[in-house]
């Protein structure tokens, strides 16, 4: 056995919050094979947590703790909840706050899971020590718990020969092992562990390390050098980074955990190509919000929409592709949540299904969104980075998003929070009266913007933009909602007007009309009732390949039913909210083609798409259709062997901002996807027959703001 140093160093750091800090110096011996572990932890208590020279804490139920010294250990009950605990009465002699805890046993919750949608689920552990890994949180239970402490402590771990641990903060040499420190207070302890083939790299920011589960070097590499770039872009954007390094670490399951100072991403997620570019971004900048500036709960989930907004919409953004990401945010919400699943944005605690993403992500990236439209780059930027510097290792709420923003801005921002934290729903948009008159120096034109949904009107300004004759760039306005239900635009024009359109980059937080959405997966997914029609006369193994992809997508999902085409009428499928028609051989196929159209055609053996026939015996198809009425959606999924089955099941979910899809091979491996035209928006009026398209050049993304960032530092 090697000796293995996972340290977060005792010392002075910053205090977060009235509560307490709780020292731990633990020396641990995990044996993988049994699920064991053994331990030896020295606490340090801070003042005032010792009341009468007693003190209480939790551990988990399979550890039996004794104390080492004089006072006197019970074990006073059981706590409930995920992970099993006992509670515990610890009296200590004289004014002692210092005391040494051993104990031992066996932590092994094997994986479970959750469901969060059709085809979705997560999986997840208590904590386990086992063969294929080590996981260890603090939810756990693996040391000793006394509230709602914060803590800093040093965790020596021996662990068997091959065997690497990784913990939070700095990485320390030392002559017997590895030693992993931290000066500032954390919201746990964290040890996780597994046969690892370390790479690192120094870097200004911080040092960039990965722990792979087999030696990459390519793979490395590429993290390595993501690592640095994100690292030096989110110091300049907020601040400087908090912790000394930051690794990529091979999770033994699918995960895309971030904790502090590193991110556990499972083997298949980390391996694909884009997620360096993606979701590997998000987990680094949870190190500013969320591992850095701690998440109030009772004061709302702030972090991940503003995370959000800074990674995953910003690198869109750099490539011209804000626009298109916000709409598919927009999108989620009205498929997932705006009919029933919705809650107050405040509410948000952590993600447990699309509805819960669309709020807690999506209509939190669209608040930051439009503050910073409001507020302009320049005081957007100093309010992040007053919330950084000011609650950096500290608590926060939406009211403290909100007060650094108004310091920034030196403006009441109370109101503009309130209406999209505190209330449930959207404003829903209708362009109501357009007329051009005569003006003195040119034509003028007068539209009337009117908010439809049935609760109380929105206070905002909507964007809209106007083609002008004889004019390459459009002119852009705003109307202004101040209390009222109805705005008007009046705009004094150099040209005859020649289309008028509202929220053309799809700035604004709204409920999306059925008619600006294209058929997508998401709108079938996302259905509040899905009909899956499994091909009856089918060969046998295609029809129960489909029956079991069927139950899976069913699984846990009370609003999806699964029948045989053979079960069913055409007055059935008309009934149902959203169709899933499985297979080639599916009698309702005809009735699909006509919904197609002329977005392409299928015939007995071939898919018609974007000028290309595909082979339906070499090519997995995925094709979307709009139902006869605006809310509903078809969708039909011919697999090219039944072997492609599962990995549609479980990949398809993943896919949903997409109208139709390709594969090839059993994996299967996405060849084609993209989203059908949107027929029609009812914000987007044409003023006079063959009106030309508008054409809006993307918003500059937050990067402009910083004048020394390098063109390549999101490529």
């Amino acid at each position: 056995m090697r000796r293995l140093f996972v340290a977060l160093a005792l010392g002075g750091g910053l205090a977060a919050h009235a509560g307490p800090v709780v020292d731990h110096r633990i020396e641990a011996e995990l044996q993988p094979e049994a699920g064991r572990l053994t331990a030896r932890d020295t606490v340090t208590l801070p003042p005032g947590l010792v009341k009468g020279g007693t003190v209480r804490f939790t551990l988990h139920a399979g550890l039996a703790p004794r104390l080492e010294g004089d006072g006197r250990l019970r074990r006073t009950g059981r706590l409930d909840g995920p992970t099993p605990r006992e509670r515990f009465r610890l009296e200590l002699p004289d004014d002692s706050r210092t005391f040494t805890l051993r104990y031992g046993g066996t932590i092994r919750h094997e994986l479970g899971a959750s469901v969060e949608g059709v085809g979705r689920q997560r999986r997840f552990t208590a904590g386990l020590i086992a063969e294929k890994g080590i996981y260890l949180n603090g939810a756990s239970g693996w040391y000793p718990q006394f509230g709602d402490e914060r803590v800093r402590g040093a965790v020596t771990a021996t662990l068997p020969d091959g065997w690497t641990a990784i913990g939070q903060g700095r990485r320390d040499e030392a002559a017997d092992g590895v030693r992993w420190a931290e000066d500032h207070p954390q919201e746990a302890l964290y040890l996780i562990a597994g046969r690892y083939t370390a790479y690192r790299e120094e870097g200004d920011a911080a040092t960039a390390e990965v722990y792979l589960r087999r030696d990459e070097p390519e793979t490395a590499g590429r993290y390595l050098r993501a690592t640095a770039r994100y690292l030096a872009l989110y110091s300049e954007l907020i601040g400087p980074y908090p912790y000394a390094k930051f690794a990529l670490v091979e999770n033994f399951w699918e995960t895309g955990y971030g904790m502090p100072s590193f991110t556990l991403l499972g083997p298949r997620v980390l391996r694909l190509p884009f997620i360096v570019h993606t979701s590997y971004p998000h987990e680094i900048l949870h190190n500013w919000w969320g591992n850095g500036v701690f998440i109030d709960y009772a004061g709302g989930n702030w972090a991940e929409g503003l995370t959000a907004y800074l990674a995953d919409h910003l690198l869109k953004a750099r490539r011209g592709g804000g626009a298109e990401y916000r709409r598919d945010q927009l999108q989620k919400y009205s498929e997932y949540a705006a009919d029933g699943d919705d809650f107050p944005l405040r509410a948000f605690r952590s993600r447990h299904g699309e509805a819960s993403q669309a709020v807690g992500y999506g209509k939190a990236l669209m608040l930051y969104h439009m503050l910073r439209l409001r507020l302009g780059d320049a005081a957007f930027l100093e309010g992040l980075r007053r919330l950084y510097r000011q609650h950096r290792f500290e608590y926060a709420g939406f009211d403290d998003v909100r007060r650094a923003f108004e310091r920034a801005a030196g403006e009441d921002l109370e109101g503009v929070f309130a209406q999209w934290l505190d209330r449930t729903g959207a404003p829903h948009l209708a362009l109501e009266s357009v007329n051009v008159t005569a003006g003195e120096d040119g034509p003028r034109l007068r539209a009337s913007l009117t908010q439809t949904q049935a609760d109380a009107p929105y206070r905002f300004r909507v964007p809209a933009a106007v083609v002008v004759a004889g004019r390459q760039e459009p002119v852009e306005a705003a109307f202004t909602f101040d209390g009222g239900r109805r705005a008007e635009l009046a705009l004094d024009l150099p040209a005859k007007p020649r289309r008028l359109v509202v929220d053309p980059r799809f700035d604004v937080f709204r409920r999306l009309d059925p008619r600006e959405l294209p058929p997508t997966l998401d709108r079938l997914f996302g259905a509040d009732d899905l009909l899956l029609v499994v091909p009856g006369d089918a060969a046998e193994a295609r029809r129960e390949g489909y029956r079991q992809l069927a139950r899976a997508w069913a699984r846990g999902n009370p609003k999806v039913r699964v029948h045989s085409d053979r079960e069913l009428d055409a007055a059935d499928l008309e009934e149902a909210k959203a169709v899933w028609l499985l297979g080639r051989d599916n009698r309702f196929l005809d009735a699909f083609r006509e919904r197609l159209g002329e977005r392409a055609a299928v015939t007995g053996d071939g898919v018609r798409l974007e000028g290309t026939t595909l082979a339906l015996e070499t090519r997995s198809v995925v094709l979307t259709a709009p139902g006869r009425q605006p809310e509903q959606t078809w969708g039909w999924l011919a697999a090219a062997t039944p072997r492609a089955l599962p990995g549609l099941a479980r990949k398809l979910p993943h896919y949903g901002k997409y109208s139709y899809l390709a594969f090839r091979g059993d994996g299967p491996e996405n060849t084609r996807k993209g989203q059908w035209p949107v027929p029609g928006s009812p914000l987007n009026r044409a003023l006079e027959e063959d009106a030309p398209a508008l054409t809006l050049p993307p918003r500059p993304p937050l990067t402009q703001a910083l004048g020394n960032v390098r063109a390549d530092t999101l490529e």
